[in-house]
This record gives structure tokens, sequence and C-alpha cells, in this order.
């Protein structure tokens, strides 16, 4: 099929790439001159594991296309995906983005097509974009919601090889052009209307932050009274009717979807009459889960972190990404600072990202350097680089042996034994 993809951004990329890989004809719509250059020579702007290879890859065989033009790029375009950024403030979503784009759609509209809108939107809001998009052409269109559900660091694996695939659509012929359009693509399929499709995705992203914070905080019982939470949560996990994802206690939640989306369903609550107090719950358990944890630094560290140097072992809020909005790192290096801590971090991909909007911490590039003379170890965010470090290296490196584990990774005996204070998340 002849696909276009409106925005460059995480989800419209991925998806490009995707939908490219899979034998389609498809055109990126980008407006910012300099990264269309860029992405003309496979360079992305974010780190997201084969994602650039696959876009030269496509780009390479003429599969892939960029360009600034909507008229260029929407010209005999079957479907046409808007995948632009919905940011929010204080809950409220700013649809400015999704209305540009759409606005410039349907004045290059020159023959019928499905307009899928990727973007995390509040359900029901197609009615309202279908009326706007009227406005600008006389052109039939149909239009159709299919949500991302996409995990960073993941995301060629989600998108090839998902759980499900979400259609939202208001006619049937709609909903056999989509399927059709994702043949090749395994998972579970659902087909419901458009307003559902989209709660879908704004319920996903508020469940699974609801186990996360669940599990935080039996982590903090577990602390009083000797239970260790990996077994805990393993053991409730095994229940069926459970299951054991994101049941892993740690740091909390971060990055740009879980919060924003959360925020997002908490506002459209309020605007709707109900006070979704679960979810208030949840988002206040998250931040106390970093409270807590700093409180168990300065602890280990002897009662104050005033003038101690610690390093702190990750950045991105989650493994595998540069991605660093909403990062526990933030908070917990923000936090220690307050208290007068001096702070070193390493990262193995996010240091560009972080410096831009932390200050006064002296980022390291190789751990082991970033240890030398330091008060404690504190990981933060579980990269696979640091799971299998030389403590017996690292004991000669560290001022004071002391290790903080956010996430549960190392082995608290063999520390131990190597003489290290050792203290992780409810254990």
């Amino acid at each position: 099929m002849n696909l276009t993809i409106i925005g460059a951004g995480y989800v419209g990329l991925v998806t490009a790439a995707v939908f490219a890989k899979l034998g389609n004809e498809v055109w990126v719509v980008e407006i910012d001159n300099d990264k269309l250059k860029k992405l003309s020579c496979g360079e992305i702007p974010f780190y997201e594991p084969g994602l650039g290879e696959l876009i030269t890859k496509n780009t390479s065989a003429g599969k892939l296309r960029f360009t600034k033009s909507y008229k260029e790029a929407i010209l005999g375009s079957e479907i046409i995906f808007v995948c632009v950024g919905t940011p929010s403030k204080n809950g409220k979503v700013d649809l400015s983005y999704v209305y540009s784009a759409t606005k410039s759609v349907a004045e290059n509209l020159k023959n019928p097509a499905t307009i899928v809108i990727k973007s995390t939107v509040p359900p029901g809001i197609n009615s309202k974009i279908e009326k706007w998009m009227k406005r600008f052409t006389k052109v039939s269109f149909d239009l159709a919601s299919v949500p991302e559900f996409l995990r960073e660091g993941k995301a060629l694996e989600d998108s090839l090889h998902p759980y499900r695939v979400v259609i939202g659509v208001e006619k049937k012929s709609v909903a056999k052009k989509l399927l059709q359009l994702h043949k090749k693509i395994p998972g579970k399929r659902l087909v419901c209307n458009s307003a559902s499709a989209q709660m879908i995705k704004y319920a996903s992203n508020a469940y699974l932050p609801t186990k996360i914070s669940f599990a935080n905080s039996i982590s903090i019982l577990c602390d009083k009274f000797g239970a260790k939470v990996e077994d805990v949560m393993k053991g409730v996990g095994m229940d069926k009717r459970i299951g054991p994802d994101f049941l892993a206690a740690g740091l909390g939640y971060g990055g740009s979807c879980f919060p924003k989306d959360i925020s997002a369903l908490l506002h459209l609550s309020k605007k709707a009459g109900y006070n979704f107090s679960i979810l208030k719950a949840v988002e206040k358990t998250n931040r106390k889960q970093v409270d807590y944890f700093v409180k168990k630094v300065v602890r280990l560290c002897g009662g104050s972190v005033k003038d101690k140097i610690l390093v702190v072992l990750g950045l991105s809020f989650k493994p595998d990404t540069s991605d660093i909005r909403n990062a526990r790192s933030l908070l917990v290096i923000e936090e220690l600072q307050e208290k007068g801590a001096k702070i070193r971090a390493c990262d193995p991909v996010a240091i560009s990202e972080a410096q831009k909007v932390i200050k006064e911490v002296k980022f390291f590039g190789d751990p082991y350097e970033a240890m030398k003379g330091v008060g404690a170890l504190i990981l933060v965010t579980e990269w696979e680089q640091y799971k299998n470090l030389d403590f017996v290296k690292i004991k000669k490196l560290l001022k004071s042996p002391i290790v903080i584990d956010g996430w549960n990774v190392y082995n608290r005996k063999r520390l131990e034994k190597l003489g290290f204070v050792y203290e992780g998340i409810g254990k």
C-alpha cells in the first residue's frame, strides 16, 4: 500500500520504518529542515536499538522517503497516519499539533483516503477532527484510530510482534482496509469504535503504572517485616488472574507516556465529574517511592550526604533509550543535591540529554572512572552494562563500600561477602 506518516517523532519513525520493512511505499512528512536532512541520511534524533539501521536500509531501497511537502507525500496515498505529539499541561491535552496536521492533510487531499489518528488523544475526539477537516476539503475521507503500545527500547519488537492490534473505526469497510494493512503483523485483533480504541490506550497506560505502584507499596512493607519483595511479587504473579508483568519493585515509573497519560485521564475524569481516586493514589505513590529511596541513601551514608560524593548509575528513565523525560534519576539527583551531596553520573547513551537539564553534576562514560573516591554507588537505571560490574575492582575504588540498588539487580550475599554495605528495594 501507499502510506503517509505525518510526524517524524518516535511513533512516526517507528511506524514508517516497520511498514516500509513490510513492503509498503512510505512517505514521511517532517517540516523541520535540519531534522529532515539528518533523517534522509539515516540519522535519528534519539536512541532506539535497530531503528537507524532499518531506516537507512529502507531509504536506500526506495521504500521510505522523507519530505516537508504534504502535497508530495499525500498524493496517491491510501492511508495517512497522524503521529504528532500531544503534550499536556496539568493534564489538559494539547491537540494543536493534531489540528494543524489534519488541516494540512485536508488541504492537500486529492483522492479519498483513510486518516488514522495514531497520536494519543482524548476518547471521542474523532468526530471533532472530522468536522474540522471538512472545513478544508471536499474530498471524502474516513477517520480511524489505531493506538500505539510501544515500549521505548523495544519499539521494533513491539511493532513487528505486538500483543494486540486495536483498530477503532466507524465503518466495516475501513476496518477491512486496516486489517489488510496489518495482515503481516501477528497478534490478537480487536475492532471497535474509535472512542473505545482511544480509551483502551489511556486505560492500558493507567493500569500498568497501577501495578508498579502496588508492587512498590508492598516493597515498603517487605522492608518493615523482613520479607523479600522479589519472592512476594513472584508468588503474586504466579496467579493467572494477575500475571507477573509490571510487578517488579523499584524506583517507580517515568518516561513520556505513563505520567502524561495518567495526568490526562485524571483531567478527563474531573471534567466528567468522576473522582478517579485510585489513579490519584498511583501518582502519589510513584512520587513517594523516590522520597523513600533517597531517605534510604541518606541513612546508609550515616544520616547525612552533605559534601559527600555519590555516583549515580543510569540517567535514562529506563534501559535501552536516551529518553530522560520524567526519569527517576532527575528526582533522585535533585533531592540528593538539595541535601548537599555532590553527584557524579553515568549512562551509556543519555548523558547528552541529561546535560541539558541537570546542573552541577560531573558526567562520566566509564562507571569505574566515576567511582574513584566516592561515598556510595547508587543504581538508578538497570542498564545491562551495569548488571555485571567487577565489584572486586569497585571495592578498591570506592571511599566507602556502600551500594544502594534501586532495582534489586545485585546479589546481596555476594556483595556482603565482599565487604559491601548493600540495600535494595524491599529486601
